[in-house]
């Protein structure tokens, strides 16, 4: 089995190495910030989710082969703003599990965080 790699972090001083995605034959995986955190939620959610269409397209996977998206909300009050987002991005006969939780990341300008998997 083949493992392919969406970009990697590999940290100076405190951060951590990372790798952003991972995908297999069979499963690909995600998670990520936007890359410009001067946006809104809504704005950076958009970033994100195109870039997660985008990483699962390369690797032969659409949004109706996503089968599972955590969300990570640095405020709450934000919810309903990333719901209408999420509806409208989100491909209706493909909808997959989805959890929305609050949680402050590591840099306090990122307004949310999105990991997500996918059946390739």
């Amino acid at each position: 089995m083949e493992l392919r790699e969406l970009g990697r972090i590999d940290g100076a001083g405190h951060q951590p190495r990372i790798c952003l995605g991972k995908a297999s034959d069979k499963l690909a995986s995600v998670c990520l910030t936007a890359p410009d955190k001067s946006g809104d939620v809504k704005e950076q959610s958009l970033q994100i989710l195109n870039i997660i269409d985008d990483y699962f397209q390369s690797v032969g996977a659409s949004r109706k082969d996503i089968l599972m998206v955590q969300v990570w909300l640095f405020d709450i009050s934000e919810y309903d703003a990333f719901c209408e987002l999420w509806n409208d991005w989100i491909d209706p006969e493909g909808v997959p599990a989805l959890s929305v939780v609050t949680g402050h990341a590591a840099r306090r300008d990122c307004a949310v965080e999105i990991r997500a998997y996918a059946a390739c």
